[in-house]
């Protein structure tokens, strides 16, 4: 039969038309900023003569700071070099909150993280003068990527280039380590690669480490301590970063308020006591944390979170430690212990004690207190290179772009013009002081101003896309509910398929032939526009064509109470997602709305059995809800204890996740035939994968080597779902639900295992409901009961509860990263980035992805229905369903990405609107290919033979 196949071509094209229109959406709403090619430049003062005037042939002798007044009276001279400079020992200990760094002598009972870096208080109050400590304060997202771009940049990071954390890309802006190395000096690198990925070639000498085995807390540190000493005693380098990970990684794995994190931090405090002992008087040591970690409002090590990704002030709230054995710049309020200060202003105050300009895109302002003491001339002279560079900066962008308003940008550019000229009339400390007020003042100004605008929303790009998706939405949804179940096989045995894919094939030639005849500049956007123009007109013709079969289905069969109330509550779900607040409660919303289509399906059939299926999947959805994860915006939630945000699970953790895998495999075995074996073998490694590797006295080795062995069962047993039998397509089905389950299980962990097993049973309970529904007798009566759209809303309602019901949240800190982790390190093989990239897939969206393979079940389950038409009206069942449960993902992302439209500049557009429209989408993808999947094993396992139908 041909319209097999169509069937799963049309599925195919459905796919690519929602992910093509959500791509040109997110091209247009998550821009990155406009990055700029400039370079900052410096003259040398030794150039300028006595009169302030380059290459002057006025050649009396006179001294630097009449040199520097002469070169401020000129507004329009060049940036100049500052003559004088030292080096700069950089220490980067990731994830150092500034909390860690407090010291309090009357805490009897210090917390773990709390006391344990005395070094700082001690030095800070020992040497007024020669050390600082403040809140070194991170722009949103705090991964360490964008971190480490910001700093060396002194820019805003953007939200998209969160993407690419796990796989850094060089920076082609202007930064401080190009400034040091252009000029010929050395700059050395000791820890994290996420540095050399990010600059390579700039390093006089490096020894970077791998830095995402987050569970690893002492081998980039004890690899950067057999080095830095003896660094700090050489004199061939300028720059020396070096990048701690234990910190961070301690927190990823246990939390803050955890013995191991009191072990880190007690190292590091010791690692700043030597470096102040042995620093160079000519070396300004700075310590800093790229950013913070979380924690809950519990004080139990085992609540802890330790993650950061997001805007919280606990992940934004870094520390800033200077010391120099010359003494500091700044008065009593400038040495105000705990004054937040901004990350971004790290660049140019590094650039400033290297005799570097600022790097070129930096908006950062200068942190004169932890500069050495100075003249007021030579500040003066900082504080109008840091002004000329902001200036060119807000010049070239606004050539550039048009984000911000020309009055706007004029005004900027005048203020800090007339900041230049006044710089000249400076002459006492006390008119310094109140010029580097004025100056702070506007610099915070300018930095707010992009800040607003930052990210250039694309509107034509974004309508166009949402158009996109209401057409396929639309007519889709015209073609599932008007056209009946007994013509869709005839539509799919036509040509309209074939066609319809020559005329998408021939938009994409004529696209890529125009781009080649340089008629179009961005084919991307091309292909996407006339591809889902097409395809929504050809979609328009079927629904013409078939228009008196649509409307006399509708005149003729009203749907039934259910059914509406199923359709309601699927469109309310992504109604209501224009509400920040609904997002952040949507876990226990979805439980709800689940319960509550199922209950009125329940009372359409009115058995006890039903009632009975009805109260234990309530059961289900309560004991799921023990598991849900927390937001920062929630505050108390309920958590599933030890394990629940640290992955580690405790032993009754362990004991539910072996009982429940033990339970599915036994039950299971019985019922999938020769293929039990397969099942039985998997959940045993898996099983034997967390009780071999649990607790201190565990063999981490073999338990990544059972691990190992029960995705290969997992692998085999896909292979072999392929195996015909003859006996229909139920059976494979089945035990493609049973495999995704176990994979779940795998990447969840032993602590949330027991949720992969719940969301199993829930989707038994609610398929055991469809056999019973109302049929009035008639089997095709049956068949089209069981593809309504209540099961399918029912089973999309159920997959996306579960992403919250096994922990997650729509939140770039619950990311868990440990699960790429679970079998070994992928990185270390030909095809770590591709297994890594799966692994995190299944982990997200590996409930969408187990309900999609097994959502034909709805049409085929029992044994009255689909079963007793033919091969092509079950065909026709299933591919039905299948496209109504993809429609419930689609209809969900339209509203996500139009919710996002709305609140572009809305407060929490990055921290709640943008992660839950990422994750939607993740979530429809993983939709749409479980769809496939078992759209594809039905299509080979139901008969080929054409039975009257």
């Amino acid at each position: 039969m041909k319209e097999k196949w169509n069937f799963i071509l049309y599925l195919v094209w459905f796919s690519y038309l929602i992910l093509s229109a959500v791509l040109m959406f997110g091209q247009g709403f998550l821009l990155s900023r406009k990055t700029l090619s400039d370079v900052s430049e410096c003259v040398p003062l030794k150039s300028f003569g006595c009169d302030g005037h380059q290459n002057s042939s006025v050649k009396v002798p006179c001294s630097d700071d009449n040199k520097i007044r002469r070169i401020l009276s000129n507004s329009g001279s060049p940036i100049i070099c500052a003559p004088k400079k030292n080096k700069v020992a950089l220490i980067l200990v990731d994830a150092l909150r500034y909390d860690f760094t407090e010291y309090d002598e009357s805490n009897a009972s210090p917390l773990y993280y709390q006391n344990r870096l005395p070094v700082i208080r001690k030095t800070v109050d020992k040497w007024p003068n020669r050390a600082r400590v403040f809140r070194f304060m991170a722009d949103p997202p705090t991964t360490t990527l964008q971190r480490v771009k910001a700093l060396v940049t002194g820019s805003l990071p953007t939200f998209i280039d969160m993407s690419a954390n796990f796989a850094a890309m060089e920076i082609q802006e202007d930064n401080v380590i190009d400034q040091i190395v252009k000029q010929g000096n050395k700059a050395v690198l000791l820890g994290d690669d996420t540095w050399a990925r990010l600059m390579p070639a700039r390093w006089h000498r490096s020894h970077a480490l791998y830095s995402f085995h987050t569970w690893d807390l002492d081998t980039v540190d004890n690899e950067v301590d057999s080095k830095i000493y003896d660094e700090l005693k050489k004199s061939d380098w300028d720059i020396l970063v070096a990048h701690y990970l234990g910190v961070d990684h301690a927190g990823h794995r246990y939390g803050p308020n955890h013995p191991e994190m009191a072990r880190k931090l007690k190292e590091t405090n010791a690692r700043l006591e030597r470096f102040i002992e042995m620093l160079p008087p000519d070396v300004i040591l700075y310590v800093i944390g790229d950013h913070g970690m979380t924690e809950t409002d519990s004080q139990e090590w085992k609540k802890s979170d330790g993650d950061h990704g997001g805007e919280s002030k606990a992940e934004r709230t870094a520390a800033l430690f200077a010391y120099c054995s010359t003494g500091f710049a700044g008065d009593e309020a400038d040495r105000q212990i705990g004054r937040e200060v901004q990350q971004t202003d790290l660049a140019s105050t590094l650039s400033a004690a290297l005799g570097r300009p600022p790097p070129a895109p930096s908006l950062g302002n200068l942190l004169l207190p932890v500069l050495p003491n100075m003249p007021v001339a030579h500040t003066l002279l900082h504080l109008s290179n840091n002004l000329k560079q902001v200036t060119q900066y807000l010049v070239r962008y606004g050539e550039e772009s048009q984000q911000i308003s020309l009055d706007r940008l004029a005004q900027l550019i005048n203020a800090t013009r007339t900041q230049i000229g006044l710089a000249a009339g400076v002459e006492t400390e006390a008119d310094l002081r109140i010029y580097i007020s004025d100056v702070r003042n506007l610099m915070d100004k300018v930095r707010g101003a992009f800040r607003e605008v930052w990210v250039e929303f694309d509107s034509l790009s974004m309508l166009r896309a949402l158009l996109l998706l209401l057409l396929a939405v639309f007519f889709n949804w015209i073609i599932t509910e008007g056209i009946p179940v007994e013509r869709i096989p005839h539509v799919f045995a036509s040509s309209f398929v074939p066609s319809g894919l020559v005329s998408v094939a021939v938009c994409i030639g004529l696209c890529y032939t125009a781009y080649y005849l340089e008629i179009l500049e961005n084919v991307e956007h091309a292909i996407i526009l006339s591809t889902g123009l097409v395809s929504g007109a050809i979609t328009c013709v079927l629904v013409v064509m078939h228009w008196d079969g649509i409307t006399q289905r509708w005149s003729e069969g009203r749907a039934q109470f259910y059914d509406r109330f199923a359709r309601t509550a699927l469109f309310a779900s992504a109604v209501i997602l224009v509400s920040n607040s609904y997002i952040i409660e949507e876990g226990a919303t979805l439980s709800y709305l689940t319960l509550s289509v199922l209950g009125v399906i329940v009372w359409n059939v009115r058995t006890v059995k039903s009632f009975l299926l009805w109260a234990a999947f309530g059961g289900v959805m309560v004991l799921t809800r023990s598991y849900r994860g927390c937001r920062e915006e929630q505050g108390d939630c309920w958590t599933a204890g030890e394990g629940s945000t640290t992955g580690n699970a405790s032993r009754a953790a362990l004991v539910l996740a072996l009982g429940s895998v033990a339970a599915v495999i036994a039950i299971a075995r019985r019922h999938v035939e020769w293929r039990g074996y397969g099942i039985v073998i998997a959940g045993i490694f898996a099983c034997a994968h967390w009780a071999v590797g649990w607790g201190s006295l565990g063999s981490p080795s073999r338990s990544r080597m059972l691990a190992r062995g029960a995705w290969l069962v997992i692998a085999t047993m896909f292979v072999l779902l392929w195996r015909k039998d003859g006996r229909g397509a139920t059976m494979p089905l089945v035990v493609s639900g049973l495999l995704f389950y176990l994979a779940n299980t795998l990447v969840l962990g032993a602590a949330f295992a027991p949720t992969a097993g719940l969301a199993l049973l829930s989707g038994f309970i609610a398929l055991n409901v469809v056999p019973i529904l109302k049929t009035e007798g008639s089997t095709k009566f049956s068949l089209a009961t069981r593809c309504n759209s209540s099961m399918a809303c029912l089973w999309a309602l159920l997959a996306s509860y579960h992403f919250y019901g096994t922990g997650h949240h729509a939140t770039l800190g619950h990311v868990r990263w440990a699960a790429v982790f679970h079998a070994g390190d992928p990185n270390y093989t030909s095809f770590g980035t591709p297994i890594s990239v799966v692994l995190m897939f299944i982990y997200l969206f590996g409930m969408p992805l187990m309900f999609g393979a097994t959502v034909p079940l709805l049409a085929l389950w029992g044994s009255k229905g689909a079963s007793a038409l033919g091969p092509r009206t079950q065909l026709a069942a299933v591919f039905s369903i299948c496209l109504k449960f993809a429609l419930c993902f689609a209809i969900r992302v339209f509203a996500c990405a139009l919710s996002a439209t709305i609140h572009c500049r809305h407060l929490m557009i990055w921290g709640v609107f943008t992660p839950k429209l990422l994750f939607e989408v993740g979530s429809c993808f993983a939709a749409l290919l479980g769809a496939l999947i078992g759209a594809i094993l039905t299509m080979w396992h139901i008969p080929s033979q054409v039975r009257s139908s």
